[in-house]
């Protein structure tokens, strides 16, 4: 009697199964059958009979999976992403069946695993079947995957999870990521950074024989596209990131064949194009610029710790003045406000073109914990004059940035200067040393000064001349407003 009122229950359950089906189709063609209705036909002409016999058989074939076991269904989506991809799966709620736009099963709640942990949530997950199998009940082939509106918690770890994707044997599946966010932490379960997917795809291209997973993506409040292929047969890996809102593009190639890897990077930043190789292991990467001495570097990974040192010849202030805007959005971009972030960079130009006799910048860029050091920064003014940037940082918020620190001038000779900036022979004073502290706000170009001292004492005209210049609306220098300032600075001075 139980097994007979278990077979009714079955029997009940698929009926009604196969009921929400035929109601789904119907709701779906509703608009179109609702047209039929409204024009005038004969039931006997064989145009109505040819569209009835075609409603029915897209009607029985699309009700196929509605016969489906939900429960093996699973169990085989469950064993084919594994096989594939080498990703353990769970499934927190059964699986729909959707007709449109092609046959599908839907997860509203799904979990990806590592080692048992759970390593990302999926609010929403498409499976697309292939046809191959489609009229063979329970025993379906997963074709395209859909993850929509996931979070992803990554690690060192796990951190290969995506990588598993990329090297998959030649296939015709998609897997397709939209809307989800990756959240990278450390061991401690501390977020480092999120990375944002607006929309990804990984695939394999069959002319190429290549896989490749293209995505745009988010991180730090700043968009970039991310192209990447694995050439497995070759054991190459190229990876393009492109941030066109701050104009740079990062394309790089590595060998993976060998223990100790090498590969070449190419970096372009406002149409300005460098290349430089690499070589590496678990522990540190050493990079050197393709054109000698030009730059090099090492990366230890253990903790992060990023050293190099630039020579220019030549750099052109005027061009890069033009392209300020992307430099302040890069700046409040986030991307440096890394806990985990330390950089040392020395940036060295002998000649820097269209200024006032400017030359040999010693740029010193120190990164620790998303904090930015310049101090010890110099340059030189002809021979004669050495500008030196102390106890110096960026200040960076939401809407504006801020160079503070101290300015040190420390003449070796004075009579080019007083006499390139027309200084009156009557204030020309004989002068070691200026310092003055400093605020330049990059936004609206304007300067603030406080504390000035010459050969290491404060002087009250002085005092006064910088209170007066701090009250001026406009702030700003040009060569004009300088050289104005240079004169009305030693005439007070000289009492």
């Amino acid at each position: 009697m139980n097994k007979d009122k278990l077979f009714t229950k079955k029997i009940k359950k698929q009926f009604l199964s196969i009921n929400h089906s035929i109601e789904s189709f119907f709701n779906q063609i509703k608009p179109f059958i609702n047209r039929i209705k409204k024009s005038k036909f004969d039931p006997n002409n064989k145009n109505f009979l040819f569209f009835g016999i075609i409603v029915i058989v897209v009607f029985t074939f699309f009700s196929i999976p509605s016969f489906y076991d939900k429960n093996i269904i699973q169990s085989k989506i469950k064993d084919q992403i594994l096989n594939k991809y080498d990703v353990e799966v769970r499934f927190n709620d059964k699986v729909s069946f959707s007709f449109f736009p092609k046959p599908h099963f839907i997860s509203k709640d799904f979990s990806i695993l590592k080692d048992d942990q759970e390593i990302a949530k999926v609010n929403k997950l498409k499976i697309y079947i292939s046809n191959e199998k489609y009229f063979s009940f329970n025993e379906i082939k997963i074709r395209d995957l859909i993850l929509d509106n996931a979070d992803f918690d990554l690690n060192k770890k796990n951190f290969d999870f995506f990588k598993k994707f990329l090297v998959t044997d030649p296939n015709k599946e998609n897997v397709v990521i939209k809307n989800s966010q990756v959240f990278f932490k450390d061991l401690a379960d501390d977020t480092l950074f999120i990375l944002k997917i607006k929309e990804g795809k990984i695939f394999y291209d069959y002319n190429n024989l290549e896989n490749i997973l293209i995505s745009k993506n988010e991180i730090f409040n700043l968009p970039f596209s991310l192209e990447v292929k694995n050439q497995f047969f070759e054991k190459k890996l190229i990876t393009n990131f492109s941030f066109g809102k701050i104009k740079l593009n990062i394309e790089n190639q590595i060998n993976y064949k060998d223990k100790n890897k090498n590969g070449v990077t190419s970096i372009g930043v406002i149409n300005k194009n460098t290349k430089f190789n690499y070589k590496f292991d678990e522990k540190s990467l050493v990079y050197k610029s393709e054109v000698s001495n030009f730059y090099k570097g090492k990366v230890e990974f253990k903790p992060f710790y990023l050293l190099g040192s630039f020579n220019y010849e030549n750099l052109d202030i005027k061009n890069l003045m033009n392209n300020k805007f992307i430099i302040m959005e890069f700046l409040k971009s986030e991307i440096l406000n890394n806990q985990n972030l330390n950089i040392d960079l020395n940036l060295i130009v002998k000649n820097l073109l269209n200024t006032d006799r400017l030359n040999n910048l010693d740029l010193k860029i120190g990164i620790v914990e998303g904090y930015l050091n310049l101090s010890n920064t110099s340059l030189r003014w002809r021979e004669d004059l050495t500008i030196k940037l102390n106890e110096s940082y960026l200040d960076i918020s939401e809407n504006e940035v801020n160079l503070i620190g101290k300015l040190i001038f420390e003449f070796r000779e004075t009579k080019n200067f007083y006499s390139f900036y027309q200084v009156k022979k009557d204030n020309r004073k004989d002068i070691k040393n200026i310092e003055i502290d400093f605020l330049y706000n990059l936004n609206n170009n304007n300067f603030n000064f406080d504390n000035p001292k010459i050969n290491n004492k404060f002087n009250m005209s002085l005092e006064k001349l910088i209170e007066k210049f701090n009250r001026k609306k406009n702030r700003f220098f040009n060569k004009i407003t300088f050289k104005n300032f240079i004169n009305e600075f030693f005439k007070a001075y000289a009492g």
